[in-house]
C-alpha cells in the first residue's frame, strides 16, 4: 500500500471530504451544502481556514485543517482538526498530516492551538496528549426523545414568566421592519454571556446573517423568541439536519441578564419541544459546556440524556 500524498484541499474535494468526515463522526453526518456554508464564514483575510488532504489510489483517506474561532477571535489562536478514514487509522497518516499542518501555520506564528476530541476516541486522545495538548474544558451533547416527553409536570414552572410572550422569528419578520437589527442585538447580547475559554467576539450584522439566517438548515418558524412588550429578551435557535431528517438541533438558548431566574429559558425550550413534536421530529439534540451549569440544569430537568463528552485540549505555543 503506497503512502498517501498530502496536498492542499481543492473545491473538487468536497464530496470525498464530507464522506470521510461522516465516516469518522457517524453520529454527525454532513451534507456538502452544509459544509460549504460553514466554510463560507472564513474570508481568508481576518478569519483563516487552511485544509490539507491525504490521498492515495483509493481517494482521500484523511484531512487536516486549522482555522480561527470566530466567536473568540485572536489572530494567533487556532483550532486544529485531523480526521483519518476509519479503515486507514493507525498507519501514521494522522502524524504526517499534523506535521504538514504545523508547517503550514507557521506564517501566522500561532500562540495557542485548540483541538476537540470525543472521550470515546482513545487513539485521538493519545494523539493530542503525545503532542503536548492539555484538557481545558468539556462539553456534552444531550438528546431528548420527543415522543416520550411529558410537559405536564413542568408547565406550572414555565407559566411563571409573567407578561412574557413567545413568538417565532418568522412572525417577528412579518411585524418588525427592523427585525434583523432586533435579532442581532438579542443574539450578540445573550451570546456574550455564554461561558467560553476566551473573550467573546461578536460577529458583524452581515456575518450574523450569513452564519445563521442564511444557513440552509435554519428554521425561522422554530426559532422561538421571548418578548416583554415589544422587546426581545430571550431566544432559542433551532436547525435541521440534511442527513438526519428526524433530528432537530437546538442551538443557542439564552435570556438577557436582567430577565434570568424567571423560567423564560425553560419556557423557550418547552416551546421548541412542542415545535419538534408538531413537525414530526423524533429527537432533539443540544450542546452544553461544563462551564454553563444553569443550562445544564435546565436540560437535565427536561430529561435530556447526556452523551459522551467532547474534550477541548489546548497547547501553548509561546
Amino acid at each position: 500500500m503506497t503512502s498517501p500524498a498530502i496536498r492542499p484541499f481543492e473545491d473538487r474535494d468536497y464530496p470525498a471530504a464530507v464522506a470521510v468526515a461522516s465516516a469518522v463522526y457517524a453520529d454527525y453526518p454532513w451534507s456538502e451544502a452544509e459544509w460549504r456554508h460553514e466554510d463560507a464564514r472564513y474570508d481568508g483575510v481576518r478569519l483563516r481556514l487552511h485544509r490539507l488532504v491525504a490521498e492515495d489510489g483509493s481517494g482521500i483517506v484523511g484531512m487536516a485543517e486549522y482555522h480561527h474561532v470566530s466567536s473568540m477571535y485572536h489572530p494567533r489562536k487556532l483550532w486544529v482538526e485531523i480526521v483519518v478514514r476509519p479503515d486507514r487509522q493507525g498507519l501514521g497518516i494522522g502524524k504526517r498530516l499534523y506535521g504538514a499542518l504545523v508547517e503550514a501555520m507557521q506564517p501566522l506564528r500561532p500562540a495557542v492551538l485548540w483541538a476537540g476530541v470525543r472521550e470515546t476516541f482513545a487513539r485521538s486522545l493519545q494523539f493530542v496528549q503525545d503532542r503536548g495538548f492539555r484538557e481545558i474544558r468539556r462539553a456534552w451533547e444531550s438528546r431528548l426523545l420527543v415522543a416520550s416527553f411529558d410537559p405536564a409536570p413542568l408547565s406550572s414552572r414555565a407559566a411563571r414568566t409573567g407578561e412574557i410572550r413567545l413568538i417565532t422569528a418568522a412572525e417577528l419578520r412579518e411585524r418588525d421592519p427592523d427585525w434583523l437589527a432586533t435579532l442581532y442585538d438579542l443574539h450578540t447580547t445573550v451570546a456574550a454571556d455564554i461561558p467560553q475559554p476566551e473573550p467573546y467576539t461578536p460577529p458583524t450584522r452581515e456575518e450574523y446573517r450569513q452564519r445563521l439566517l442564511d444557513n440552509p438548515d435554519y428554521l425561522p418558524d422554530g426559532h422561538i423568541l421571548a418578548l416583554d412588550g415589544e422587546r426581545c429578551v430571550g431566544e432559542s435557535v433551532v436547525l435541521r439536519s440534511q442527513r438526519l431528517p428526524d433530528v432537530l438541533y437546538q442551538g443557542l438558548t439564552g435570556v438577557r441578564r436582567e430577565y434570568r431566574g424567571r423560567g423564560i429559558a425553560l419556557a423557550l425550550k418547552l416551546r421548541v419541544i412542542d415545535y419538534a413534536r408538531r413537525q414530526g421530529y423524533r429527537e432533539i439534540r443540544t450542546w452544553n459546556d461544563s462551564l454553563n451549569a444553569p443550562m445544564l440544569r435546565v436540560n437535565t430537568l427536561l430529561g435530556f440524556v447526556r452523551q459522551p463528552a467532547w474534550i477541548t485540549f489546548e497547547r501553548q505555543e509561546d
